[in-house]
């Protein structure tokens, strides 16, 4: 009611108490004028959160209508791998005038991550993650978490390289926690971590993931360098379509 009164006060008040999931579905049943009065009423961080509970196919008929500076701005909001998928199934003329209108340091990310060949570990990894390095101590690293763990997809595990940005070990938060403030991070990280090529195809990464029950596995380059982590969403992501394309071809 208060949307279609243009009461923006109540309208905020009442639709921001509700599960994103809500949001989207009450979004979804609005017309287009309404539609494009949600779009004033909310800021790009508030939509953006919103969109996350949408299917990526759903959400560009939406990019596509908003004002494009609006949408350019969601697009920086959302995880940097989300945004990737959206631009996907856009042509390039659209993709190239989003990314202008975006932050330059996340548009240099997506640039990054679109020109990875589809179908790798490349095109579905993330960049939104926190690096630590053996030299490091406890107690600096925990510091380091508190500032960026509200940007990071995770924090369950934490990567750890070497001076070289090479991938030197991986350290469990819970691990973290009880270990002295004092302690160097080599001392208490375990060596052994698995990891994919970027040009991994997305299927054996699925496959990993099942293998080895993991929440999160990174993604290194031809140097063994740390470029970016795959979380368990994204897998999920990966087996509803390679399921949804079998199905197909056997139909």
């Amino acid at each position: 009611t208060s949307l279609k009164k243009d009461d923006i006060r109540t309208f905020r008040e009442d639709f921001l108490e509700m599960h994103t999931y809500e949001q989207a579905n009450f979004f979804k049943e609005q017309d287009k004028m309404l539609r494009r009065r949600i779009y004033g009423y909310l800021s790009p961080g508030e939509f953006a959160e919103l969109m996350e509970s949408m299917e990526i196919e759903e959400t560009i008929s939406y990019i596509t209508e908003m004002n494009p500076y609006y949408s350019g701005a969601i697009l920086s909001e959302l995880p940097v791998d989300d945004a990737v998928d959206i631009l996907n199934l856009m042509e390039n003329e659209e993709v190239a005038s989003f990314l202008s209108m975006m932050e330059r340091e996340v548009a240099s990310e997506i640039r990054q991550l679109l020109g990875y060949e589809e179908k790798t570990a490349g095109s579905i990894m993330t960049t939104e993650f926190i690096t630590i390095y053996d030299t490091q101590t406890a107690e600096q690293v925990m510091k380091l978490l508190k500032e960026k763990a509200p940007d990071a997809e995770t924090i369950y595990y934490l990567y750890v390289v070497d001076e070289s940005a090479k991938l030197a070990g991986v350290l469990s938060l819970r691990d973290l926690i009880i270990a002295p403030e004092d302690a160097l991070i080599r001392e208490i990280m375990s060596e052994k971590v698995v990891a994919v090529s970027v040009a991994k195809d997305q299927e054996e990464v699925a496959q990993i993931f099942q293998d080895y029950d993991f929440l999160a596995l990174p993604v290194v380059d031809f140097q063994d360098r740390l470029i970016g982590i795959i979380t368990f969403d994204d897998i999920l992501d990966v087996l509803e379509e390679e399921a949804s394309e079998d199905y197909s071809m056997l139909a």
